[in-house]
């Protein structure tokens, strides 16, 4: 299956009642079935797949009652998952090059 898989409970966040932060337990997949990783358009497009998953993972642009500020839960939430799609990344990459 051609997916990279973000998970909040993979980095080890635990949503707190001050901040809802990442719910414990939420993970969600991004496909790049039908692009090519070789091309910089084919890792554009999965990047911001990617960036659109692991903000929705990690409520990055959920409103907080009281405040515009994101929690810095939710920050590493998502600097954590994208770090972590950038190893899935490098490796699907790797694969599609030697023919996998």
């Amino acid at each position: 299956m051609k997916t990279i898989v973000l998970a909040a409970a993979a980095l080890g966040l635990v949503a707190t009642p001050a901040f809802a932060g990442p719910a414990k337990g939420e993970s969600t997949s991004v496909s790049f079935a039908g692009l090519d990783l070789e091309t910089a358009e084919g890792q554009k497009i999965l990047q911001a797949r990617i960036d659109s998953a692991a903000r929705s993972v990690c409520q990055v642009d959920r409103i907080r009652t009281g405040t515009r500020l994101k929690s810095s839960e939710a920050r590493d939430c998502y600097a954590k998952a994208r770090a972590s799609a950038k190893r899935q990344v490098a490796t699907a990459i790797a694969d599609q090059q030697f023919g996998g």
